[in-house]
């Protein structure tokens, strides 16, 4: 088995053990800052103490994020020799959120991920962090109509693993 699908298939078992394992919602507005790897789906919404709706409510935050596509491995060559920029292809959601995980592999590299809304002409998500060896970035967003086409953007320098989730 060669080094690279060893590496894919170690982190695909570990995002979807963190995921079953924790039960957590990943919103934008509640991603945390964190760069731990074992944060592949960031923090759940605790229900409060209230009607029968708002705890079924809390029980539909917590689905578990699925793999739409990915990872796809974006060297660091290609980015430096398309203006450090790479985007996918069109796609659309399967669920109500989309989301883009972008691991990168090199210390101290800033990078950036978006996802962008075809349809509607403008960006829905973005975000900006230093990377790590043990970090990945995660975009989430449900600013979208269900059958949208989406674009995750990637841009930075850095070699990275990109993959697109939803829920």
């Amino acid at each position: 088995m060669s080094t690279r699908r060893r590496a894919e298939l170690v982190i695909a078992a570990v995002m979807c053990g963190v995921a079953v394992a924790s039960g957590a919602t990943a919103t934008a507005s509640e991603a945390p800052a964190s760069h731990s790897a074992s944060n592949a789906v960031t923090q759940q919404a605790v229900p409060s103490q209230g009607s029968a709706d708002e705890a079924k409510g809390a029980n539909t935050a917590r689905a578990a994020a699925h793999r739409q596509w990915g990872p796809s491995w974006i060297s660091g060559s290609y980015l430096n020799s398309h203006g450090k920029k790479w985007v996918s292809q069109p796609y659309r959601s399967k669920g109500k959120w989309a989301g883009a995980f972008v691991r990168c592999y090199n210390n101290r590299a800033k990078m950036r991920v978006r996802i962008l809304n075809i349809d509607a002409g403008r960006y829905i998500a973005d975000k900006t962090e230093w990377c790590n060896r043990d970090a990945s970035i995660k975009a989430w967003t449900n600013n979208f109509q269900r059958q949208d086409r989406l674009k995750i953007i990637l841009l930075g320098n850095q070699g990275s693993y990109v993959s697109a989730y939803y829920k």
